[in-house]
């Protein structure tokens, strides 16, 4: 017997706004099936696994369903009973290979930057800007699994991979360092790397200038403190009765890319017409419109704003107006830019007026999914230059809405590639 919820698992609910689905029982499981594979890939799974992440006894429809989604060409079978996504690359693809050990490349032919990834629709968005890339993929049963896609952006080589997501538990969040770090020693000339995907606005009900609408790109800068990505560990109250936070901080040593992100922010601010990213994003849609998800940008009416109003109470509130003398720089219908710092921990992203107020105090204009352990892993290999490109997808942490995620992934590649252009490849000169 399956165990299901007819309501929509989306941030409208997450904010206390419940929504009937209408779908029936199969539709439902077909959907959490698919997207239990899509979190997990590369890593495979077991049936009993599935079963387990979309809370299901039903073992025969489970099984149904995947033998439905193999005949569609969207999953594949590894082994007997062991499941995988599977990718539908693009003319840009050389081929996809399994192997049992990645290959050996000599110094020259070694990537310079690194792109890291946690969901399926910003893998294949990131992958949409690398030209003359080839896919290699070493899978195993019982473990992190690893893909590896590896061709140019400019002047630069680069490789790709996405994080196995299976849920927010510390031993998850430790295997995305170990990851990061089996990334970084197998290409160890990583110069720069890249984390790309969705991300959640922060919401300013009442000022523009500071609000960040789903489809916009924050890419992370310093704040006042000199922070550029804060984590939340620990919730506290003093004394007064007053919330202290407990934190831990990153910012590169290297600001390169920050330097050449404030230039064409500059550039943009002085020239509104000046958004070089705005055509790689319809290149992009060009690239991936034989994909399972809709890359194409979502009607307007689907960005809705909820503010909570004490306890449970949520109601659904207007965005702040665009002044008139701001419009041409922020066009309703393209991804606009914005700079500032990036927040996560599990502690605040629950609790509506916890995560607005730790925002504010810290000047935090996007939330996602916990990198604290990734950010270890970049900087115990020493890696200087890093930054985060978040496609806003949601008002939450970048999780919850899953219409806006594949054009906010596809937002956020497109400002990734404009950036990797840009930056000077100073392995060349050796």
């Amino acid at each position: 017997m399956c165990r299901f919820l007819l309501i929509e698992e989306s941030e409208s609910a997450v904010n206390g706004i419940k929504k009937e689905d209408t779908r029936t029982k199969e539709e439902i499981y077909r959907e959490k099936v698919l997207q239990s594979l899509e979190a997990a890939y590369p890593s495979v799974l077991a049936v009993d696994q599935i079963l387990q992440m979309v809370e299901c006894d039903d073992s025969s429809m489970v099984e149904n369903i995947l033998e439905e989604l193999r005949g569609r060409d969207i999953v594949k079978m590894m082994e007997s009973g062991i499941w995988v996504r599977k990718v539908l690359h693009d003319q840009k693809t050389k081929q996809e290979d399994i192997v049992n050990q990645m290959p050996t490349f000599k110094r020259g032919d070694q990537p310079t930057v690194a792109i890291i990834t946690a969901a399926f629709a910003e893998k294949l968005a990131v992958d949409s800007m690398i030209e003359d890339k080839m896919t290699y993929m070493k899978y195993k049963t019982g473990g992190d699994s690893h893909v590896y896609t590896l061709g140019y952006i400019g002047e630069h080589k680069v490789v790709s991979t996405k994080l196995p997501q299976i849920g927010r538990t510390r031993a998850a969040k430790i295997s995305s360092g170990n990851i990061t770090t089996r990334l970084l020693g197998t290409f160890s000339n990583i110069d720069h790397v890249f984390l790309v995907g969705c991300g959640g606005g922060v919401p300013h009900y009442t000022d523009f200038y500071h609000h960040t609408r789903l489809g916009d790109v924050v890419v992370s800068s310093l704040n006042e403190n000199g922070a550029m990505y804060i984590y939340c560990d620990k919730v506290t109250q003093d004394r007064e009765d007053q919330l202290q936070y407990t934190l831990k901080t990153w910012k590169p040593n290297n600001p390169i890319i920050q330097d050449i992100v404030q230039n064409f922010k500059e550039k943009n601010d002085t020239n509104p017409s000046f958004r070089p990213w705005d055509e790689l994003v319809i290149e992009g849609m060009e690239q991936l419109q034989n994909q399972q998800a809709d890359f194409s940008r979502p009607a307007p009416h689907t960005d809705k704003l909820y503010m909570n109003v004490g306890g449970s109470d949520v109601i659904e509130v207007a965005h702040p107006p665009i002044p008139d003398d701001a419009s041409a720089w922020f066009p309703t219908d393209r991804p606009n830019l914005r700079l500032g710092s990036i927040g996560s921990g599990k502690p605040v992203i629950g609790k509506d007026q916890l995560r607005l107020d730790f925002a504010y105090r810290h000047n935090i204009i996007a939330y996602d999914t916990e990198f604290d352990q990734v950010l270890d892993s970049i900087c115990g290999n020493v890696i200087e230059s890093f930054i985060f490109i978040r496609g806003i997808s949601d008002y939450y942490d970048g999780s919850k809405n899953k219409e806006w995620t594949p054009y906010a992934s596809l937002a956020a590649a497109a400002v990734m590639k404009t950036f990797i252009s840009n930056l000077p490849n100073t392995q060349l000169k050796d």
